[in-house]
């Protein structure tokens, strides 16, 4: 592609850049969908607590609610006695008040009666005649006992926009009665392009053609991450063609990933349509890094629309999907997490890398140990094994076998 070479950015600065001039996070519109069907999306609105909880002071053993202060200074040398004054039945609530040198009988879970801070766990006292506690241990005011709201605040916030709901966060809801949720809503085509492209059903492969991987790898990855995309066909290396299919994706999507051609012409086709779109356009030509140099993203600030033409080999398009795709989509909602973690462990094998570009090689990553897996830009195959990125620098070249290296673990 005629420029691609000379207006190559790196990635960090394409990722920053983007997010700047098309203004993230954007405002999406939301619907309300039922708790159960929220599995893997993403909140479209800051959802506050409409309660404390613990809504009552709870204790977290089998034992005797008491009063901290009463009990100063015991031990099995110098117990203190407490006048049993009750029972407190679980799942019972309770007025009953404890006065100064009273104690209640309280279980796992119970409601901590009024002027009670603490709970004496049973094994640290014995029953004394007379319906009389001999406690064996002092205590700090609030042991063994979650006072109302200790953990969450009404009004506090627990989704944050953007924030994907599943198994870390559903019971949080589950328990304050939240039962209905504010999804963002967000649509994702995926457009794939090559005359060589063929559907994933067809039956008999004809020669000089492949299936279409990018978009199934696409659509998969984007629904891990709360982003649910559809798949819009493919379109052949036809300007034409691909102006139109670019126009009909934008008028029904958010964001427009194209799965481009491996032509030139193809290349020079989508960034010609996308300088063409209203401002600010082409915003990307390229990125420094191997593989997925061949990157373009665009934007319409008018419409509020992404676009961005994904390599079309397939290791290149799935590097580039989740170093660049995913966190341009986690800033777009406003989502605070990053899709990736960084870490860093001890090489396996050598890796052979050149200077002057940021490159990623897929790796097994195994208690502290990355092991490269090898692969080329057009294999398929490499990320059924591999859970990590070895990321190398602009500024570094081979790295030997026992070194330390930057792993991105997804």
């Amino acid at each position: 592609m005629s420029g691609f070479a000379k207006e190559l950015i790196r990635r960090s600065e394409a990722i920053e850049y983007v997010s700047k001039v098309l203004g993230f996070p954007w405002p999406l519109g939301t619907f309300s969908s039922p708790l159960g069907e929220c599995r893997g999306r993403r909140s479209g609105l800051s959802l506050p607590a409409p309660l404390d909880y613990p809504p009552f002071s709870r204790s977290t053993r089998d034992g005797y609610a008491l009063r901290s202060g009463d009990v100063a200074g015991a031990s099995d040398t110098a117990p203190v006695f407490l006048r049993i004054k009750g029972e407190i039945l679980m799942g019972e609530s309770t007025e009953a008040f404890v006065g100064e040198g009273e104690c209640l009988s309280v279980h796992t879970g119970g409601m901590i009666p009024g002027g009670a801070d603490a709970v004496v766990m049973i094994e640290d006292t014995l029953h004394a005649a007379g319906g009389w506690l001999e406690v064996r241990k002092a205590l700090q005011a609030g042991e063994n006992v979650i006072f109302q709201g200790e953990e969450i605040r009404k009004g506090q916030a627990i989704l944050k926009p953007g924030e994907m709901l599943d198994y870390r966060n559903v019971g949080v809801l589950a328990t304050l009665g939240l039962c209905t949720v504010d999804l963002v809503d967000i649509r994702i085509g995926i457009l794939s392009t090559g005359d060589e492209i063929v559907p994933a059903e067809t039956s008999i492969l004809p020669a000089g053609k492949v299936r279409d991987a990018n978009a199934w790898f696409l659509e998969f990855l984007l629904s891990c991450h709360g982003f649910p995309a559809m798949r819009l066909g493919i379109v052949p290396d036809r300007r034409e063609k691909l102006a139109e299919a670019v126009q009909q994706g934008l008028e029904e999507c958010d964001v427009l990933l194209l799965s481009g051609g491996s032509s030139v012409s193809v290349r020079d086709y989508c960034s010609e349509i996308l300088e063409a779109l209203p401002s600010p356009g082409l915003l990307v030509r390229g990125v420094n890094m191997s593989p997925g140099k061949p990157l373009l993203v665009a934007g319409c600030l008018p419409d509020r629309r992404l676009v961005l033409g994904l390599p079309g080999h397939p290791l290149s398009c799935s590097i580039v999907a989740i170093t660049v795709l995913l966190p341009l989509l986690y800033r777009l909602v406003g989502a605070e997490a990053l899709p990736f973690k960084s870490t860093t462990a001890r090489l396996a094998a050598d890796v052979f890398g050149r200077a002057g570009v940021e490159e990623f090689i897929p790796a097994v990553v195994s208690e502290g140990e990355v092991l490269p897996v090898p692969g080329k830009s057009g294999y398929v195959s490499v990320l059924r094994e591999a859970r990590g990125l070895i990321r190398l620098p602009e500024t570094e070249e081979t790295r030997r076998a026992g070194e330390q290296v930057e792993v991105l673990e997804w």
